[in-house]
């Protein structure tokens, strides 16, 4: 729902032209992951947390030549904590979270969870 980074940035060496706008060798170009994995161009119902998304649009691990390495252990180890948590635990309580505003990193640096 959320990236962690919350956007990257680069140099455009030549122009480029994306959605009948040309951008210019020399401009900066920005992508804010947070906007692109909610686009409703390419998800349904962006907006709602869904574990079930799947889609392989997503930018969550990076795309394309820029994707992150290590991405596919993430996803397996996320798996198998997913399967030992869903064993165990029927619900958990959000008890107090506090955010730790950044320009750049979105994350908790407190949160109190409650386990029935």
């Amino acid at each position: 729902m959320e990236a962690p980074i919350q956007s990257f940035s680069r140099l455009l060496t030549r122009d480029y032209d994306m959605n009948e706008i040309t951008l210019r060798a020399g401009s900066r170009v920005i992508l804010f992951y947070g906007a692109a994995n909610r686009d409703e161009r390419k998800f349904p119902d962006p907006h709602r947390f869904d574990v079930t998304r799947g889609s392989p649009e997503h930018v969550a691990f990076g795309w394309g030549p820029h994707m992150w390495v290590g991405q596919h252990l993430a996803k397996l180890e996320m798996n198998a904590i997913f399967c030992a948590l869903a064993a165990r635990v029927e619900r958990f309580h959000i008890q107090q979270e506090t955010r730790n505003p950044n320009n750049v990193l979105r994350g908790l640096t407190k949160l109190i969870v409650s386990v029935e």
